[in-house]
């Protein structure tokens, strides 16, 4: 495989492969089942949906404020290190939201302590993880890795709607625990570090990773980063809008939690496609030209979210939008080592994530005050159509940076 490991390395690139997509299936997985338990925290803890939509808006600020931090530690300490530890933390948090007695403590357990562990087992680290391992294919291999994502979304979704009925939101967060601690001495012997930082001989880069990486300092002069990340703050609002708000919309239609549960996971099941016909868009015309058209599809889905009134009409939304959902995550980090090359990757997508995470918080929380004020969702998904509109206009103003000399 041209541009990937040495022969001698090709088996323990694949297994690290594979460890990278079982860490994002497990922490993506158990992270966002709390959209599925916010109603049944809501019905029990009492109160709006914009104080407990807090806990989404607090867990997403944590991770975005981290984002730069824990790029420089994996940038550091490599990948392995960061992942294992933040697991540990992530089943600490999520085991203790299971006692919580009011929104506050959701708030403090899930959308603090609970966030930084995923902050550091998330994309991030282990899309370092992966350019390392096959810096000359970081294009399609991320987007096979970001399928963990997509599938943890989808299983966990009906792991949480399921124990949820049978045992309640209690219960379930326990269960979410033990799923996360059992699988950490597994990953803790399955996930290796790549021999090198960056492996020397690899084949044909593009020319803007041909010189020297740019520093974080250097990225941050550059139009093409502030175009790629004003494009990423209007993805992160829709992301962590739909994630915390789709699955209440849908109950207040009538449509039943399973119905709910259906949509999200009909969602995650097409975002793994959409993740694999991205990477493959992107292999060919690559990663900026991915974007806009990730864009462009996403804006159309939610100008036609509000007219959403059956379960047939909400599943079409979800394919449409959850081809989208994770799909702009591996192209964003694959522009950023082709933009700015591979040396700093971490510390830079750190640097764009946090813009992107503290659009989401924004996003969680205006669902929940747009529906308070107003009782509908619809004025603020008109909105996050708007957004994402602007995210492919954005997206295709972005041009490699002029290298010096």
């Amino acid at each position: 495989m041209a541009g990937g490991p040495p022969p001698a390395a090709a088996r323990g690139a694949w297994s690290a492969l594979g460890a990278g997509f079982a860490v994002l299936f497990v922490a993506t997985g158990v992270n966002f089942a709390f959209g599925i338990l916010f109603k049944p925290i809501l019905e029990e803890l009492g109160g709006v949906r914009s104080t407990l939509a807090l806990a989404a808006t607090a867990s997403l600020a944590v991770n975005a404020l981290g984002q730069p931090l824990f790029g420089g530690l994996v940038d550091r300490a490599g990948p392995r290190r960061v992942i294992l530890a933040s697991l540990a933390v992530m089943a600490v948090g999520t085991g203790l939201v299971g006692l919580a007695r009011s929104h506050w403590h959701v708030v403090l357990l899930y959308g603090v302590v609970g966030a930084v562990g995923y902050t550091g087992s998330g994309i991030l680290p282990v899309s370092v993880h992966v350019g390392r391992w096959f810096p000359a294919e970081r294009g399609f291999l991320m987007a096979l890795t970001a399928c963990g994502f997509s599938l943890g979304h989808l299983v966990f979704t009906q792991v949480a709607a399921h124990a949820t009925v049978a045992v309640g939101w209690r219960r379930t967060y326990a269960l979410l625990a033990a799923v996360v601690g059992g699988f950490l001495p597994i990953v803790a012997l399955w996930l290796r570090d790549a021999p090198q930082p960056v492996p020397a001989g690899t084949a044909a880069r593009p020319a803007s990773e041909a010189g020297r990486s740019l520093t974080r300092r250097e990225a941050l002069g550059t139009a093409g980063f502030w175009w790629m990340t004003t494009g990423l703050m209007g993805c992160g609002f829709t992301d962590f809008l739909l994630t915390t708000h789709l699955a209440p919309f849908a109950t207040d239609l009538g449509l039943g939690p399973v119905v709910a549960a259906n949509a999200v996971s009909l969602w995650a099941a097409a975002n793994v496609a959409g993740i694999l016909a991205a990477g493959a868009v992107a292999a060919r015309t690559g990663a900026r030209q991915a974007l806009v058209l990730t864009y462009a599809l996403r804006a159309a889905s939610l100008f036609f979210l509000p007219w959403v009134r059956d379960a047939r009409q909400l599943y079409l939304f979800a394919v449409l939008f959850g081809a989208t959902f994770f799909t702009t995550a591996p192209l964003s980090a694959t522009l950023v080592a082709t933009l700015f090359g591979p040396r700093h990757h971490g510390l830079i997508f750190g640097t764009a994530n946090l813009f992107h995470h503290l659009a989401g918080a924004l996003g969680a929380y205006a669902g929940g005050l747009a529906f308070d004020l107003t009782r509908s969702y619809r004025g603020v998904f008109l909105a996050g159509g708007l957004l994402v509109t602007g995210s492919a206009l954005a997206s295709a103003l972005v041009r490699p940076p002029r290298r010096p000399g």
